[in-house]
């Protein structure tokens, strides 16, 4: 392999660099295809847009907004995810590249490139829908600081979970209806944290150590440790 297109397996190489190499590569590839972005992107803002005419339409109590427009945010961004996040590993078994990839990364690194990759796409996904939703919505928000944090580290948690998912669900067929299926369980934890978190930060009860960021932040932690020894397993099929 090209030294300046991929890290090699031997020398100095570290788990770290062989990410790296498979991140910029994916982050390269989606910018010739869009595939991903533009599927994320279309769920996300004809959603929305759904979503606040609906919403509109109706005169909903003041008390209400802070608890429903929680959970509309999140299955927005949850379902949006689902549209594009399904295709990091089966674009490589399309592309006939697979075994390139195994040949050039380890296991481990591939994981964590895979899980960089999707962690771009959802910081990119949020930072156009939050702010989009907040508008639209009319959504209120006491404290600020403890809602972007929330945010964040519910996004962490996403990709950390949807990745490893997507991993599973390579070599089977119905790819993308067996993803949602698998994925929705996982995620169902972490969601209805991130939905009560953002309820307390529009209402602007901030709970000392912020209990929800708390546990975003070890879902996370769980999530990526426990795939980091599966993957190789999964990997290597």
């Amino acid at each position: 392999m090209k030294k300046g297109r991929w890290v090699t397996r031997t020398g100095s190489s570290t788990y770290l660099n062989e990410a790296l190499a498979v991140w910029i590569r994916d982050v390269r590839g989606e910018f010739r295809t869009r595939y991903a972005v533009n599927a994320i992107l279309m769920f996300a803002v004809t959603t929305l847009i759904a979503v606040s005419f609906s919403i509109g339409a109706y005169r909903i109590e003041d008390a209400q907004k802070p608890f429903l427009y929680a959970v509309l945010l999140w299955v927005i961004i949850v379902f949006s995810a689902f549209s594009g996040l399904s295709r990091s590993f089966v674009k490589e078994e399309e592309a006939g590249t697979m075994d390139v990839l195994k040949l050039s990364a380890r296991p481990r690194a591939v994981f964590l490139g895979k899980l960089f990759f999707n962690l771009t796409l959802l910081g990119a996904l949020e930072l156009i829908i939050v702010p989009t939703f907040i508008m639209f919505m009319g959504y209120d928000i006491a404290s600020t600081g403890f809602f972007l944090v929330m945010v964040i580290t519910a996004g962490f948690g996403l990709g950390a979970g949807t990745t490893i998912v997507a991993a599973m669900i390579t070599q089977t067929g119905a790819r993308g209806a067996l993803f949602s299926v698998l994925s929705f369980p996982l995620i169902l934890p972490l969601m209805i944290t991130a939905i009560k978190g953002c309820e307390r930060a529009a209402l602007g009860i901030a709970t000392a150590g912020w209990p929800e960021v708390r546990i975003a932040l070890a879902y996370t932690v769980i999530m990526i440790t426990v795939s980091l020894f599966l993957f190789p397993l999964i990997w290597e099929e």
